[in-house]
Protein backbone atom coordinates (compact mmCIF):
# COMPACT_ATOMS: atom_id res chain seq x y z
CA UNK A 1 0.00 0.00 0.00
CA UNK A 2 2.72 2.40 0.52
CA UNK A 3 4.81 1.15 -2.86
CA UNK A 4 0.97 2.33 -4.27
CA UNK A 5 0.96 5.38 -2.94
CA UNK A 6 4.59 6.50 -3.00
CA UNK A 7 4.38 5.69 -7.04
CA UNK A 8 1.10 8.03 -7.15
CA UNK A 9 1.78 11.77 -9.06
CA UNK A 10 1.96 14.64 -5.95
CA UNK A 11 -1.91 15.82 -7.95
CA UNK A 12 -3.13 12.19 -6.97
CA UNK A 13 -1.67 11.86 -3.64
CA UNK A 14 -3.39 15.61 -2.54
CA UNK A 15 -6.77 14.26 -4.15
CA UNK A 16 -6.54 10.87 -2.31
CA UNK A 17 -5.65 12.80 0.75
CA UNK A 18 -8.48 15.17 0.66
CA UNK A 19 -10.88 12.33 0.13
CA UNK A 20 -9.53 10.44 2.69
CA UNK A 21 -10.25 13.49 4.97
CA UNK A 22 -13.43 14.09 3.53
CA UNK A 23 -14.77 10.39 4.17
CA UNK A 24 -12.86 10.57 7.91
CA UNK A 25 -14.93 13.84 8.75
CA UNK A 26 -18.38 12.16 6.90
CA UNK A 27 -18.03 9.13 9.16
CA UNK A 28 -17.15 11.27 12.39
CA UNK A 29 -20.26 13.40 11.73
CA UNK A 30 -22.44 10.31 11.07
CA UNK A 31 -20.96 7.73 13.83
CA UNK A 32 -20.30 9.99 16.68
CA UNK A 33 -21.94 14.06 16.02
CA UNK A 34 -25.25 13.21 14.59
CA UNK A 35 -26.30 10.60 17.25
CA UNK A 36 -25.07 12.34 20.30
CA UNK A 37 -27.58 15.31 19.01
CA UNK A 38 -30.38 13.33 18.45
CA UNK A 39 -30.03 11.79 22.12
CA UNK A 40 -29.61 15.29 23.94
CA UNK A 41 -32.76 16.53 21.59
CA UNK A 42 -34.24 13.48 23.44
CA UNK A 43 -33.80 14.45 26.22
CA UNK A 44 -33.86 17.72 26.67
CA UNK A 45 -37.68 16.91 25.63
CA UNK A 46 -37.35 14.58 28.34
CA UNK A 47 -36.70 16.93 30.96
CA UNK A 48 -39.50 19.17 29.77
CA UNK A 49 -41.99 16.53 30.05
CA UNK A 50 -40.41 15.62 33.77
CA UNK A 51 -40.60 19.08 34.93
CA UNK A 52 -44.28 19.88 33.55
CA UNK A 53 -44.98 16.49 35.54
CA UNK A 54 -43.58 17.90 38.72
CA UNK A 55 -45.50 20.97 38.41
CA UNK A 56 -48.58 19.31 37.77
CA UNK A 57 -47.64 16.84 41.14
CA UNK A 58 -47.17 20.08 43.34
CA UNK A 59 -50.73 21.32 41.90
CA UNK A 60 -52.00 18.00 43.06
CA UNK A 61 -50.67 18.16 46.41
CA UNK A 62 -51.27 21.59 46.72
CA UNK A 63 -49.38 24.29 48.88
CA UNK A 64 -46.69 22.38 51.74
CA UNK A 65 -47.71 23.02 55.49
CA UNK A 66 -45.26 26.28 56.50
CA UNK A 67 -44.58 27.50 53.28
CA UNK A 68 -46.24 29.38 50.36
CA UNK A 69 -45.98 27.56 46.62
CA UNK A 70 -43.44 28.31 44.44
CA UNK A 71 -42.76 31.98 43.38
CA UNK A 72 -42.07 32.85 39.89
CA UNK A 73 -37.89 33.45 40.70
CA UNK A 74 -37.81 30.18 42.24
CA UNK A 75 -39.30 27.86 39.20
CA UNK A 76 -37.67 26.89 36.47
CA UNK A 77 -38.08 29.07 32.88
CA UNK A 78 -39.56 25.91 31.51
CA UNK A 79 -42.27 25.69 33.91
CA UNK A 80 -42.64 29.47 34.17
CA UNK A 81 -43.00 30.16 31.13
CA UNK A 82 -45.86 26.81 30.81
CA UNK A 83 -47.85 27.57 33.29
CA UNK A 84 -47.94 31.53 32.72
CA UNK A 85 -48.94 30.90 28.74
CA UNK A 86 -51.86 28.40 29.84
CA UNK A 87 -52.93 30.73 32.82
CA UNK A 88 -53.51 33.53 29.71
CA UNK A 89 -54.64 31.18 26.90
CA UNK A 90 -51.07 31.11 24.60
CA UNK A 91 -50.69 27.66 22.90
CA UNK A 92 -47.61 26.84 23.02
CA UNK A 93 -46.39 23.81 20.30
CA UNK A 94 -42.97 23.61 21.47
CA UNK A 95 -40.89 25.09 24.07
CA UNK A 96 -37.10 24.07 24.94
CA UNK A 97 -34.58 25.39 27.06
CA UNK A 98 -31.86 27.76 25.75
CA UNK A 99 -28.73 27.83 28.32
CA UNK A 100 -29.49 28.30 32.04
CA UNK A 101 -31.85 31.45 31.72
CA UNK A 102 -33.47 31.30 28.68
CA UNK A 103 -36.36 28.97 26.88
CA UNK A 104 -37.01 29.07 22.97
CA UNK A 105 -41.11 28.51 22.78
CA UNK A 106 -43.03 28.13 19.45
CA UNK A 107 -46.69 28.93 19.22
CA UNK A 108 -49.15 29.14 16.44
CA UNK A 109 -52.35 30.31 15.30
CA UNK A 110 -52.36 32.87 18.93
CA UNK A 111 -54.41 36.11 19.35
CA UNK A 112 -51.73 39.15 19.01
CA UNK A 113 -53.26 40.64 21.84
CA UNK A 114 -52.88 38.39 24.09
CA UNK A 115 -49.94 37.35 23.26
CA UNK A 116 -48.84 40.44 24.26
CA UNK A 117 -50.47 40.62 27.37
CA UNK A 118 -48.42 37.39 27.88
CA UNK A 119 -45.45 38.93 27.41
CA UNK A 120 -46.16 41.91 29.17
CA UNK A 121 -47.01 39.77 32.65
CA UNK A 122 -43.83 37.94 32.17
CA UNK A 123 -41.81 41.06 32.06
CA UNK A 124 -43.45 43.03 34.83
CA UNK A 125 -44.28 39.71 37.61
CA UNK A 126 -41.15 37.47 36.46
CA UNK A 127 -38.28 39.21 34.92
CA UNK A 128 -38.85 37.64 31.97
CA UNK A 129 -37.43 39.51 28.86
CA UNK A 130 -38.34 38.82 24.96
CA UNK A 131 -34.60 38.41 23.50
CA UNK A 132 -36.11 37.78 20.11
CA UNK A 133 -38.91 37.65 18.39
CA UNK A 134 -40.65 36.18 14.88
CA UNK A 135 -43.88 36.70 13.58
CA UNK A 136 -46.19 35.62 10.78
CA UNK A 137 -49.19 36.20 10.38
CA UNK A 138 -52.39 34.13 9.50
CA UNK A 139 -55.10 34.09 6.78
CA UNK A 140 -57.30 35.60 10.58
CA UNK A 141 -56.75 38.91 11.64
CA UNK A 142 -55.05 39.11 15.09
CA UNK A 143 -53.77 35.72 14.44
CA UNK A 144 -50.23 35.04 14.59
CA UNK A 145 -47.66 32.39 14.52
CA UNK A 146 -44.54 32.35 15.19
CA UNK A 147 -40.89 32.07 17.71
CA UNK A 148 -39.46 33.53 20.85
CA UNK A 149 -36.52 33.52 22.97
CA UNK A 150 -37.08 34.51 26.64
CA UNK A 151 -34.47 35.19 28.73
CA UNK A 152 -34.77 36.06 32.72
CA UNK A 153 -33.25 38.95 33.68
Amino acid sequence: MRDWFANLQPRERMIFGGGAVIALLIVLWAGVLRPLQSRSAILREAVVAKQRLLVNLRRIDGPQPGGSSISGTEQTLVVLVDRTSKELGVALTRSRPDGPDGIQVTFGNASFDTLVDWLVALQTQHGVAVESASFTGTRQRGIVNGQLVLRRT
